[in-house]
């Protein structure tokens, strides 16, 4: 019979899941498991960095990482057979997950004890979400030629596990805030008794084993508990990725207000929406699938980060190989994964989402250093500008072909533009006016989406375009 469960570790992605599992992992007397995966196909680094944790636990495994011949290609036989009994001879052993999918599986195969939830403030949550994707260079594609981490994953997929974490929480459990656990001791403490320890791991030991993780983990937090990461969304400057955090904020009111956040003002339009939580009776819930699935059209509603996902797939069709570009405003770098060849990435944002970033205020039309760009794209980022004829002005300045998209007034006549946080609004005239005054040579490809227009810009007196001349597939 194998030794129960002691705790299970949930909650959102970047919510502190993975610091609450390195306090309750010390060597010799127990171990929280982070992201184990046990119930998925067999994984190499899984393997490999579940192996590394638990050598450094000291427990008693073979030195070798585990090969999957030798237990058919189960992870799970894997687990059962060697982790288990090996984890069983500690007085608490767990495993922490930020994926919900599946969830109520794994509760039903491996009991948890006690039941450890983990939330943060969801505009925190989002940019931290969208930064993590910046650092760790995780931009990569599905199968076809699409994106899965990006903007609309973060969105789609924090709502998800929103409504799963609302269900989980019905369950007994001990509730552990990211700003509380960030600042204050005696939260700290609730943790070690709730699970009957007489003290918490200093050591970063799942961050440590985490190779692809371990140097941006420890040099942001200096291998202690800091508040360097809270109220992250109060520092987020204009433009999409602080409109992403909102609009999440505001499609799920009911996480704040029960897990004692600021709570957004009530929006009857939002009520219906896919990603509400109170939605008319029979809706079909979220799927995970879907929001794993780069050719995802996204919910009914519209929604800024699909179309920006979009835009981005349309562009990166017709740039030819070889072509440098600088992706202003880029928020997740998914555009130089979906580009023919792999170029030195030039990414421009208004925060250093990761070191090399080229950082100017977008919003009030400020550029960073062009360097050797050969083309500028500015996809979903124009309707958050204060000045967009500033902007433009600048652009032309660069004497660089530009590819820019844009939702023309004339096209959104059903939506609430401020609701997304755009701050311009020009119709089709008024844009062709801009990019003329700037001057630019402009050809358009108007509302290619059913919505959004995406625009080749050629500065009037610059060189000849290094894009293809030919209008994007939808």
């Amino acid at each position: 019979m194998r030794a129960p469960m002691g705790v299970m570790v949930f909650g959102l992605a970047r919510s502190g899941t993975t610091l609450v599992s390195d306090l309750l992992t010390i060597p010799g007397r127990s171990i929280v498991i982070s992201e184990p995966e046990v119930y998925k196909q067999w994984s190499r680094a899984t393997a490999a960095r579940v192996h590394r944790l638990a050598r450094l636990v000291g427990l008693d495994i073979p030195e070798a990482p585990p090969e999957p011949d030798a237990y058919g290609g189960d992870y799970q036989r894997y687990f059962d057979e060697v982790m288990l009994p090996a984890m069983g001879k500690l007085p608490l052993w767990g495993i922490k997950n930020v994926d919900f999918s599946g969830w109520r599986f794994l509760f039903k195969n491996y009991p948890p004890q006690r039941l450890i939830l983990c939330v943060r403030d969801l505009r925190d949550t989002a940019l931290s979400g969208l930064d993590r994707i910046c650092r760790l260079g995780i931009t990569f594609r599905g199968s076809g030629s699409g994106i899965m981490r990006d903007e609309a994953w973060v969105l789609s997929g924090l709502a998800y596990s929103v409504h799963q974490l609302m269900e989980m929480q019905k369950r007994p459990h001990l509730l552990v805030r990211y700003e509380d656990l960030a600042s204050d001791p005696d939260a700290r403490k609730r943790i070690a008794d709730y699970v009957g320890l007489d003290r918490l791991q200093e050591e970063r030991l799942n961050i440590k084993a985490a190779e692809m993780r371990r140097a941006w983990e420890i040099e942001k937090h200096q291998g202690g508990i800091g508040t360097a990461s809270v109220g992250r969304f109060a520092s987020e400057p204009p433009g999409p990725a602080r409109a992403l955090a909102e609009r999440l904020w505001r499609l799920l009111p009911e996480y704040s207000r029960t897990f004692g956040y600021e709570v957004p003002p009530a929006d009857p339009a939002l009520s219906d929406h896919d990603f509400a939580l109170r939605r008319p009776a029979g809706a079909a819930p979220i799927d995970y699938l879907d929001t794993e699935s780069w050719s995802w059209d996204g919910p009914h509603q519209f929604e800024p980060s699909f179309a920006q996902r979009r835009a981005r797939i349309a562009v990166a069709k017709v740039i030819p190989a070889g072509v440098k570009v600088l992706d202003l405003g880029t928020g997740a770098p998914s555009l130089t994964s979906l580009l023919p060849t792999k170029a030195p990435p030039l990414h421009g944002d208004s925060v250093a989402r990761a070191p090399g970033f080229l950082v100017s205020a977008l919003h009030r039309g400020e550029l960073p250093p062009i360097g050797s760009a050969d083309l500028i794209a500015i996809l979903g980022m124009m309707e958050h500008v204060e000045d967009p004829m500033a902007l433009l002005t600048r652009l032309a300045g660069t004497g660089r072909p530009v590819a820019l998209s844009y939702h023309a007034a004339d096209d959104t006549g059903t939506l609430d533009r401020r609701q997304f946080g755009w701050v311009n609004h020009l119709t089709r005239a008024e844009l062709e006016a801009a990019f003329a005054a700037a001057g630019f040579r402009c050809k358009a490809h108007w509302a290619f989406d059913g919505r959004q227009s995406l625009f080749h810009l050629t500065p009037l007196a610059g060189r000849k375009s290094a894009v293809a001349d030919k209008a994007p597939a939808r």
